[in-house]
């Protein structure tokens, strides 16, 4: 009868995939010690071969709390993943509790032995004794060696749904993941001609309600491709996520849907999938050999750094004058008050000599409300014969004013290439 209501669950979005869970072991996880990197990577790549990852879920080293997290996964997912807990200390549990989940003892594998001793004398050690605690799987479990650590992995069946534990250590994981474990699953759950590829829309200039508003029909009507929104200072990401059979299918799944997108929002999109901001101004500059020449007050050179970091070569000069200070020692009088108008001609000022460059401004001075940070800021972006500028009111920790303020001052900027003639 469970097993049925599962079969339910997975079919009422159209989706007849494995779903899976992922299990984060370890107490410093829980404490914050360190970041959880390995859950994102398997997530992601569970993702790309076709299991639909419904839950992710952190337990410390307590055998009751991890038998019981087990448990609870193996009721609803027909796939269970771990991470951690298969070192050779006394706190490493995983091997023990899978192996009482399953109702099974441990037993020792020679190999496995063999395959740690040899990771030691590569590396001029003899193995501690301690070390032959990880030799032990559950009983009726398939071992998977770890030729580039000392803690193999193992896959356990239980009532036909498979727990698949690998070691906590990153590089461990994706060696494993891609030697072993991503071909096993595959096979195991029948996706070898399963794909799922994404395609990522990149939006400057536009708030997420505003996006959502524009294309929220298209994001509530979507099954395959799925469309989601996510939001970071400044920046709004579509992702559009397709099934196939192959990337041909999936292209052509995307596509129609991506074209639907851009027609609605016209040259918000500013680039796709690894693109950046700063990397799209770059080009643009470069695709015309235009210099740059850049004023920023609260953003406290956030947008040179970002150009610089690439690394652009088009940045002519670069002054970031401190918020405290007035910009009229630099530029003359009637220019302490942040609007279009005066920001407009900072930028042409900026602009330099022989008309063959843009001018930036980015000017605003925040005010702090107890913990907050407000600001009334413009951007101006100046070419010849172009110019664009925009102003806004925001507030927030300084770093998150200062990001958005980052991101505005290059969106205007690069809205300014564009109607200079410049494409990407």
């Amino acid at each position: 009868m469970r097993y049925e209501r599962r079969r339910y669950f997975l079919s009422i979005n159209n989706h007849r995939l494995p779903c899976c869970e992922i299990v984060t072991i370890g107490s410093e996880l829980l404490l914050g010690q360190i970041e959880d990197t390995n859950s994102t990577f398997l997530a992601r790549e569970l993702a790309s071969i076709g299991v639909d990852v419904r839950f992710r879920t952190a337990v410390g080293d307590q055998a009751e709390e991890m038998a019981e997290v087990l448990k609870r996964a193996l009721e609803r997912c027909d796939l269970v993943v771990t991470t951690g807990g298969l070192g050779p200390t006394k706190d490493d549990l995983t091997r023990q509790v899978v192996a009482t989940v399953a109702g099974v003892e441990l037993e020792f594998r020679q190999e496995l032995m063999e395959q740690i001793e040899e990771v030691f004398r590569r590396y001029g050690y003899r193995m501690p004794e301690t070390n032959r605690s990880q030799a032990f799987v559950p009983k009726g479990s398939e071992a998977i060696e770890n030729p580039v650590g000392t803690a193999p992995g193992f896959i356990k069946e239980v009532k036909g749904r498979p727990i698949i534990c690998l070691p906590g250590v990153p590089k461990e994981l994706k060696y494993l993941w891609q030697n072993a474990v991503g071909p096993w699953i595959r096979g195991r759950f029948g996706l070898e001609g399963h794909l799922v590829a994404s395609r990522v829309l990149k939006v400057a200039g536009i708030g997420e309600s505003k996006v959502d508003t524009i294309i929220g029909d298209l994001i509530r009507h979507s099954e395959n491709p799925k469309i989601g929104l996510l939001a970071s200072p400044g920046e709004i990401k579509i992702r559009i996520t397709a099934e196939a059979k192959d990337s041909g299918q999936a292209r052509s799944l995307i596509q129609p849907i991506e074209q639907e997108i851009r027609s609605r929002l016209g040259n918000k999109v500013f680039g796709v999938d690894d693109d950046t901001l700063e990397g799209v101004v770059d080009f643009l500059l470069g695709q015309h050999n235009l210099s740059l020449t850049i004023l920023e007050t609260f953003t406290a050179g956030m947008v040179a750094q970002r150009l610089h970091a690439i690394p652009c070569h088009a940045i002519e000069k670069s002054l970031v004058i401190p918020h405290k200070e007035g910009i009229s020692k630099d530029f003359g009088k009637g220019l302490e008050v942040p609007s279009l108008e005066v920001t407009l001609e900072l930028a042409r000022r900026l602009m330099p000599a022989g008309q063959d460059g843009v001018g930036l401004a980015v000017v605003g001075f925040p005010r702090r409300e107890a913990e907050v940070f407000f600001v009334d800021a413009c951007a101006a972006a100046v070419g010849e014969g172009v110019e664009k500028a925009y102003s806004w009111h925001m507030g927030g920790d300084l770093t998150t004013v200062q990001q958005r303020g980052s991101v505005i001052g290059l969106n205007t900027l690069r809205l300014a290439l564009v109607d200079l003639g410049c494409s990407k």
